[in-house]
Parts: C-alpha cells; structure tokens; sequence
C-alpha cells in the first residue's frame, strides 16, 4: 500500500499533461469519489491501481515510482530555495517561484506545508495581511493546539511551530511551545528528517532568539552551538552569521569576555568571507548598537593584540 497523497498528485500531474480527463482515468478502475479520497490523503492507494492507472497513462509502475523520487527531491530543492528567497527578503525572486507553480500539483505533503507557509510570510511582509492573520494561517496549518500533542514531529512542522514563537501573543503558549521544540532537537530519534536541510537551523535561529528575549543565555549559546555544528556538517553559511551573532551576545551577557571577542571575530570572518555589503552594514549597525563598540577598529584592534601577544611569546 502506497501513501496517496505524494504518488496520486504526481498521477494527477501526468493525467493532466496527456489532457486526459478524470472520469476517463479512472473508469473502470475505481469510482470518482474513491480516486479523490486518494488525492486527499484519506485512503491509501492499493498498488494493482496504481498499476492500471499507469497503463492508462502509458507507463511501466516502477518507471512512474522513479521519476516521482527525481521529482520529489527536485520540487524539494526548488521549495527550499523558495522559502529561503522569503527568510532572506528576496521577494521578488519568490514571487516568481509562486508565478510558476500551481499548489495543487506540489507533491510532497511537506513541501505543500512549506509553500503555505512562506506565502503567508510572504504576504505578511508586503502587507498584504496581518501578523496576527499569519499567526492564524501557520496555526491551522499545524492544527494547533491538538497539534501539539503530537509526539513525533517532522523537520517542516518544527519550522512552522518554531515560527510561532515570532507571532503568538500568548505568552502561556509561546512557553509550550518553546518547552515542545527544545524536548524534541535534545532527542532527534523523534524528529522525522526531510529533505529540507536548512528547516533545522532556522528553528535553532528562532530558539535562540527567543532564548535571548527570556535571558536564558546558555540555551542561546547551545542553540548556536548545534547550528554551527550542522553548517560545518553541510559546508554552509546558512544563518552562521547570527549564530556567531548571538553567541557574542550571549557570553557578552554572562560576563564571558573572551569567548565574548572570539564569536565576534568568527561573526566578522563569516561576513566578509561572503561578501555581501548589504549584509556586512546591517551587522555592523546592529553589532555598534550592542555592544557599543566600533566593529572595524574591534577587530583591528583584536588582531593587534594577537599579534603583540605571539611577539612576546616569541621572545
């Protein structure tokens, strides 16, 4: 038995493409209202109809079950991206993703998950609605609270929770949810992995922010921690700069001078290695704001006592 709800969309797709109506795909075969409790993810489909329903469409069952993976990973490479175009305020490069794809063709039930999600924050950012109405989008999404009662969660729902951490007003709920998402990254044997490889690591980001909010320091600086851990990993820079960012602020606050300069000094490498100017002024800004420093001569000044110290140590 198949889930039906990856496999009949992409059926769907193809139906469509050789223009062929769903009354005549699937008479015969099963009835009207049975292939849409398929679509709908109500009922699996038996594979002796996904057999007959790829002869219909002209193809071998197993070449359909290998072009659906090609497809589902190349979809969830596209929604990442998309997503990621949002969280780095790339609006109109996400516009045009939307422009291209029609949702109800989007196979996997997670990326479906993912692009409701970044459309709504997407919306919110162009004003198109509200922080509150976002909010609400995001919690039906999850069908919170029933949600939250869950046990195992996916790498995607941890994201969209994770998110209302920026928009719920409930401070009551805000800390269930917060307790929820820390209980389930310290034992990943109850997180369901998806391909979306940076979902994780914008939930780490949120954690520590609103870790940062509650002076819970030393969560930041573990949040931070496991970040970093996964970009070294993965070889990516996704939101390392923050990660960087707020550890300074955290040891800053718990008095840690020294670790306080060295995550400061990585913040610093990490922007310039990637260059981005907008970026580079919108760190600087805040890191003067901060810690009331000017972060240029910071980190000249940084670099002039280490190399005086290895002078002396030469000596």
């Amino acid at each position: 038995m198949l889930k039906s709800e990856e496999l009949c969309v992409y059926l769907e797709r193809l139906r469509s493409a050789r223009n062929i109506s769903q009354e005549l795909f699937v008479s015969d075969v099963v009835s009207i209202r049975q292939y849409r409790r398929y679509l709908n993810g109500e009922s699996d489909i038996p594979f002796p109809v996904v057999d007959v329903l790829c002869m219909k469409l002209g193809i071998q069952t197993i070449d359909l079950l290998r072009e659906l993976e090609v497809e589902r990973l190349l979809e969830s490479t596209q929604m990442t991206n998309f997503y990621n175009s949002i969280a780095n305020g790339s609006l109109e490069e996400a516009q045009k993703f939307i422009d291209s794809i029609n949702p109800d063709q989007i196979i996997d039930p997670e990326n479906k998950m993912l692009f409701v999600h970044g459309n709504a924050m997407m919306k919110m950012q162009l004003g198109l609605i509200s922080k509150q109405e976002n909010y609400k989008v995001n919690k039906n999404l999850l069908g919170y609270p029933k949600f939250s009662k869950k046990t195992i969660f996916t790498e995607v729902e941890m994201l969209i929770m994770s998110s209302l951490l920026d928009y719920s007003e409930n401070p009551t709920e805000t800390h269930e949810i917060y307790n929820k998402l820390k209980s389930h990254l310290s034992d990943r044997s109850i997180v369901l992995s998806s391909t979306q490889t940076s979902s994780i690591n914008l939930t780490l980001f949120r954690l520590a922010k609103y870790s940062g909010r509650n002076k819970q320091f030393e969560d930041v600086i573990e949040y931070c921690k496991i970040g970093i851990k996964n970009n070294l990993a993965t070889r990516s820079f996704y939101l390392m700069d923050y990660f960087f960012y707020f550890s300074a602020l955290a040891y800053y606050r718990l008095g840690d001078m020294e670790n306080y300069q060295t995550m400061l000094i990585k913040c610093f490498n990490v922007l310039h290695f990637e260059g981005i100017d907008k970026k580079i002024q919108k760190f600087t800004n805040l890191i003067n704001s901060d810690f009331s420093i000017h972060f240029q001569d910071f980190v000249l000044n940084y670099y002039k006592n280490q190399l005086d110290d290895s002078k002396g140590t030469v000596n």
